[in-house]
């Protein structure tokens, strides 16, 4: 027997293992899609710095082309309206050229001249450079970048603010392949110097190349256009076509210069935080590459946690199940184990019961202590009685071993169910009788037509006859009543007694069930005679179910294929 302390312990066996698997597999599933999370956000900090780096590795190329030009314009042998015929025709053929212009040390801004005859981009250019352009500001950044650019905001607090390159660290271009390197240009001596002036003006970026061939002597130089310069950028982003991000390169004031990527905003990008953020170079002070990401992004990681957790699911759900599996069949064993420990203490009564009848009678009529033939009359009878009780339970108990190892045999054959019900209330009408019933039948004068197992049909009322003398207690008659529907024929047996409880309408069908399973019951029997009856007609394509629509007492409904 199962006891319910074996029932928790198994249990706490069981699931304590199943929790704590399940929770390391949570916890180290969380940690795996942090770690595809920070892999992805690694890969996006990759890209955005190789946009940095390409970007100024293209500014750089740009600059160092643009150095060299303004070097070969060799102004020591120009004059200084021939140098600005000269740099004219070079903004005019060249559109990342916004404005040119002349500085004197001492004289100040030879072109453009401050001058009505100016035009509007001419004087606006002024206005722009007006620290440079008056001598405020040394063009001359051959100091130490970090103390010169302290210098420079200093001087330039009010006006704005410069980064600059000098001469010596302008990169000039790699003769094989399209790098920068930190060349000097072929061309250059010693005296000569140049640089590029990031310079904030209205908080816009704008960039100044200047050249200074001799020293103390004329300084030239172009200003470049931006959206000429951006158009050229642009080549050198790399698509990105990852979902759900986008990679923005964005000026100081965080305005949107370049947008790569699928994901879109529906409002300034500035306003959204960025899961990564790459500064370009101090050829572009305060530009930067930054990454944005939405939750789409990771819904290949969210996609692999939630499988994950459903086989972990389906896995924690198989432990428990197979707990459940195995404590039904633990339980339905022990369970069956009573009813057969039920079912042997019934039988041997059963056997015992008719055994010592039929020898107490066997002996008195032996010891010829009984003269009086109308008693040895009874005494025979009673031991026929007796002995055919005895048959009945052995051969219930043959057929239920018989089916239950499949090795039951049928002999099919085709009868009138009247007549056969007829003859079968004829053979038992006499124990009926003795009973205390009386019988009740109702048989149509009609066909029946049946084909089946006449000795299984036989034992099944005769097993449904002995349950009415059995159970049916203080009931007093026995109703019989044959029918068919369109496509079987029905009987009807019905009784008076104490019936039973319409809950038990499919549990007194299983093997070993019995209403009062006490081995100490009053009443006799095995709890094989419905199980073995129920077995018998579905196996012969009927079927047998309780009658929970009598008023009073138990019905049984047998139903049998009718054979055309």
């Amino acid at each position: 027997m199962i006891s319910r302390r074996s029932i928790i312990i198994f249990w706490t066996l069981l699931l304590v293992p199943a929790l704590v698997l399940a929770g390391s597999a949570f916890r180290q599933l969380s940690f795996e899609q942090d770690r595809i999370r920070r892999a992805e956000i690694t890969a996006l900090e990759d890209q955005a710095r190789l946009v940095a780096e390409n970007l100024d590795q293209a500014m750089a190329f740009i600059q160092a082309n643009l150095t060299q030009s303004l070097l070969d314009i060799n102004a020591k042998n120009l004059s200084t309206p021939a140098l600005g015929e000269r740099l004219l025709a070079w903004e005019k053929a060249n559109p990342l050229i916004r404005n040119v212009f002349i500085f004197h040390p001492r004289k100040g801004l030879l072109y453009p001249r401050r001058s009505r005859a100016a035009t509007r981009e001419e004087r606006q250019f002024i206005k722009r450079f007006t620290p440079l352009m008056t001598g405020e500001i040394s063009f001359d950044f051959n100091r130490p970048a970090d103390r010169e650019n302290k210098t420079v905001a200093a001087k330039t607090a009010r006006s704005g603010s410069l980064y600059a390159l000098s001469r010596q660290s302008v990169p000039a271009i790699s003769e094989e392949k399209d790098t920068v390197t930190a060349t000097v240009p072929k061309t250059a001596v010693a005296l000569e110097k140049s640089g590029w002036i990031p310079w904030f003006s209205d908080n816009q970026l704008y960039v100044l190349g200047w050249a200074q061939p001799e020293p103390e002597g004329m300084i030239y130089g172009i200003e470049l256009e931006m959206m000429a310069l951006l158009s050229r950028l642009v080549t050198d982003i790399p698509q990105n076509s990852r979902p759900g991000t986008a990679l923005v390169v964005m000026d100081g004031n965080g305005t949107t210069i370049i947008h790569t990527g699928p994901l879109q905003f529906d409002h300034d990008p500035k306003t959204k935080d960025a899961v990564a953020r790459m500064d370009i170079s101090g050829r572009l002070p305060h530009w930067s590459v930054c990454v944005f990401m939405n939750d789409s992004a990771l819904s290949g990681s969210d996609a692999f946690l939630v499988l994950a957790l459903v086989l972990v699911g389906i896995l924690v759900t198989a432990i428990v199940s197979a707990g459940v599996l195995i404590t039904r069949l633990t339980l339905a064993q022990s369970r069956d184990a009573r009813q057969k420990t039920s079912f042997v203490s019934a039988v041997s009564h059963e056997l015992k019961t008719p055994l010592t009848s039929i020898r107490m009678y066997a002996e008195l009529l032996l010891s010829k202590r009984v003269s009086n033939p109308a008693k040895q009359q009874d005494y025979l009878e009673v031991m026929v009685a007796e002995s055919e009780r005895l048959t009945r339970l052995i051969n219930n108990i043959l057929d239920f071993g018989k089916l239950e190892q499949g090795r039951k045999k049928y002999r099919i054959s085709e009868f009138d169910m009247g007549d056969f019900l007829v003859e079968c209330i004829r053979t038992n009408q006499v124990r009926l009788k003795q009973a205390g019933f009386e019988l009740i039948t109702q048989v149509p004068d009609q066909a029946f037509p049946v084909k089946t197992d006449r000795d299984a049909m036989a034992q099944v009322f005769l097993n449904l006859m002995d349950n009415a003398i059995k159970y049916a207690g203080s009931g007093r008659f026995l109703k019989i009543i044959l029918d068919r529907t369109s496509h079987d024929v029905q009987v009807k047996i019905q009784d008076d007694g104490p019936g039973i409880d319409p809950g038990l309408s499919e549990k007194i069908f299983d093997k070993f069930f019995r209403a009062d399973n006490s081995l100490t019951t009053s009443k006799p029997g095995s709890g094989l005679g419905l199980s073995i009856t129920r077995r018998m007609l579905r196996d012969l394509g009927g079927d047998i179910v309780m009658d929970t629509g009598v008023a009073r007492g138990a019905g049984f409904i047998i139903r049998i294929p009718m054979h055309e």
